[in-house]
């Protein structure tokens, strides 16, 4: 698909802030809250079509429905709390006081529209695979506070945003205390770079390898 092909298939900025919004509650309040309440830990993992838990309860986001047990499939609709209702699940973020979150409510509205949470989900999908070949002995995990994909290597995380306050559209960062004052390093925490410059496994590995080979060579 080309880059004006690309545009013309976008989801609306807006909506897709909505949705991403909503997608970051259903991770940290429907998912990564209850699973921590219930003993384990707080951090959620990639999956095809979406997300998903790493222990009980066993919750999964496939597109546009959660599913529950690999046995029961409900639509995401309604608002937070009737959604929590329906999975059976106490709605409410982990309690582990991170700065960050999604600040989702449980009257808000939980309703996704499909191309904006595709959007977000093959781009998740994407990262991950990217960080698996990037660091073939790390796991990636899916952080419920700041809702982005990441490992880490050296103090540095390597990772993928659906987009924040920072930057509205999905991007792919560097994270690290201590970097050098090339171009290469756009942001105050370190380096980013649109989904729309990443079409490929290889241009998110070149990207993150490259940022690796600039910090090694001044360390």
């Amino acid at each position: 698909m080309d880059q004006e092909s690309r545009a013309s298939t976008a989801p609306d900025p807006a909506t897709l802030t909505a949705t991403r919004r909503r997608l970051h509650g259903i991770g940290e309040c429907l998912m990564a809250g209850p699973q921590r309440r219930a003993g384990g830990r707080f951090t959620l993992r990639v999956t095809p079509g979406g997300f998903a838990t790493t222990g009980a309860p066993a919750l999964r986001l496939d597109g546009t429905d959660l599913v529950i047990d690999e046995s029961r499939r409900l639509a995401v609709a309604g608002t937070f709390a009737e959604m929590a209702h329906a999975l059976g699940v106490d709605f409410g973020a982990p309690p582990d006081n991170y700065p960050d979150g999604s600040e989702a409510s449980p009257a808000d509205n939980i309703s996704l529209d499909p191309a904006s949470a595709r959007l977000i989900q093959d781009w998740y999908l994407l990262a991950d695979a990217a960080l698996r070949v990037m660091a073939p002995r790390q796991t990636p995990i899916l952080w419920p506070e700041h809702f982005d994909v990441a490992i880490l290597l050296d103090d540095t995380s390597y990772g993928a945003s659906p987009g924040d306050a920072l930057h509205a559209m999905p991007y792919a960062y560097v994270s690290t205390g201590d970097h050098g004052g090339s171009d290469f390093w756009n942001a105050s925490f370190g380096a980013i770079r649109s989904h729309e410059q990443m079409h490929s496994v290889d241009d998110l590995v070149t990207f993150w390898r490259a940022a690796q080979s600039l910090l090694k060579a001044q360390r």
